[in-house]
């Protein structure tokens, strides 16, 4: 049984059960993108996970979903988990029981649960009521991605998982400008091998077609460019705004630096710090897991040696090594192995970290807005923007690096992309790129650059020099 103050907030979570319909729910206009993509499997019987890192947008989706459905209003229920003390899981068994009896009206039941992952063996309830209630639809998010993953282990078939990622910079464009901006369809595209694939339970949604190859028209850039030159200034200046505050929805439009870095210090890295990493895994040094984020934000798109690491912090090897999954799996950093052909040697070599965003590095040092005048530090946060850019493309993505230290900084799907960030790149400077595509016979490749686009041939390979800006905005 639950008592007063659970059904006290059952009320409060569930405002529009005092409304005349769902559609007078005051939500933030503004959409992400991959609110289309959820929407579409809203008919089917399946469980939706929606994960991502904290502040991304998660609860603000789920609430925009529910003020579109069509349904009697007290069909929608959402509970979140965040806040609530235990984690015992008949509890959420007793919270569903109690509106399904007594609040829940006849026709399908839209169920929300918010931050699910506080909740220990949530999916053995869900299970309980999927197999045996037609009328249910559960929408589940978390942050914790490998709490979700075990999931599908005892929800296999019944779950798909949609990543809400950091906000894009053309999303906060739009957002900043009040505008949608249109590329005219993506410049840099998957060629799909083949097309309506059966949904795999093994991968998300957002890869549900089976890719092949990188397909990308200069002539394309090249267009939206002219079309576009009297923006260029504005995209340039946007961009350098969106290292300092592009990822979280809620602080987009934020001038003041100051509030943006305490903003993403106590809703953010803390919340993951001191909160939901010990709530889901056993951490019992958040000072040492804290000092982790702290250096891999200060590191992002460089090499970590995790020997050396726990060398620096004074812990131990399999400390830092659990500690860096518990982060990469509360989607606050990722680790990107390095390129090979044999997947034993990529598990050998030593991993590339990148931050979520550089504006969670920006508030755990404390930098402010000179932080864009040091070259070195600008172009690693730039090579992280397009890193994370870029993963939402495919899963097969790495970095390629030689005992020499020649250096790739990204390989998608093979294909080579270089990270630039500047407005003079010697020829000189190639030279890594062009041993890639000739070891691997690529035929194309990328130089991302500050502001210049060109496309050049050398030694019968084809390399395509783009802006940052416009590059974010093809994907």
């Amino acid at each position: 049984m639950i008592n007063e103050k659970i059904i006290k907030l059952i009320r409060e979570y569930n405002p529009w059960w005092e409304l005349r319909e769902l559609k007078e729910l005051k939500v933030p206009e503004y959409k992400r993108y991959i609110f289309s993509d959820v929407e579409k499997y809203l008919r089917t019987k399946q469980i939706i996970a929606i994960i991502g890192l904290r502040r991304v947008g998660k609860t603000v989706l789920i609430k925009q979903i529910i003020s579109e459905l069509k349904i009697e209003k007290y069909n929608a229920f959402y509970f979140l988990f965040d806040d609530l003390a235990t984690q015992d899981p008949e509890l959420l068994y007793d919270i569903l029981d109690y509106y399904l009896k007594n609040i829940s009206k006849n026709g399908r039941k839209y169920i929300f649960l918010d931050e699910i992952q506080k909740v220990s063996n949530w999916h053995d309830i869900l299970k309980r009521f999927y197999d045996t209630r037609e009328d249910i639809k559960f929408i589940v998010s978390g942050s914790a991605s490998l709490q979700i993953r075990k999931s599908k282990e005892s929800l296999a078939g019944r779950i798909f998982d949609f990543y809400l990622p950091i906000l894009t910079y053309k999303e906060f464009l739009e957002l900043n400008l009040g505008e949608t901006i249109d590329n005219s369809g993506r410049y840099m595209t998957f060629s799909p091998e083949f097309s309506n694939k059966t949904i795999s339970n093994d991968s998300h949604i957002t890869n549900e077609i089976v890719y092949k190859k990188i397909e990308s028209d200069f002539s394309k850039f090249k267009d939206f460019y002219e079309a576009n030159l009297h923006k260029k200034s504005l995209y340039e200046n946007m961009f350098n705004e969106y290292i300092l505050k592009g990822a979280f929805p809620e602080i987009a439009k934020e001038k003041d630096i100051e509030i943006i870095k305490n903003y993403v210090k106590s809703s953010v890295t803390e919340k993951i710090i001191f909160e939901d990493i010990p709530a889901v895994f056993d951490v019992r040094r958040k000072d040492i897991l804290s000092s982790i984020l702290e250096y891999c934000g200060r590191e992002t798109s460089n090499l970590l040696d995790i020997t050396n690491l726990s060398k620096i912090l004074g812990a131990d090897f399999q400390t830092i090594r659990s500690y860096l999954f518990y982060l990469k799996n509360s989607y606050i950093l990722d680790l990107l192995y390095n390129y090979s052909n044999s997947s034993s040697k990529q598990l050998r070599k030593n991993k590339k970290v990148h931050i979520a965003h550089p504006c969670i590095d920006l508030a755990m040092k404390n930098h402010g807005r000179n932080i864009l005048e040091i070259n070195d530090v600008v172009g690693r946060y730039a090579e992280t923007i397009i890193f994370q850019h870029v993963k939402l493309l495919s899963k097969e993505i790495a970095f390629w690096r030689t005992p020499q230290k020649e250096e790739v900084d990204i390989i998608l799907d093979k294909l080579p992309i270089e990270v630039k960030y500047r407005r003079d790149i010697k020829n000189s400077e190639l030279k890594p790129l062009i041993k890639f595509m000739n070891g691997f016979k690529i035929d194309k490749g990328y130089i991302i650059s500050k502001d210049i686009l060109l496309k050049k041939e050398i030694d019968n390979k084809e390399i395509l020099f783009v802006p940052a800006w416009l590059f974010l905005l093809s994907i």
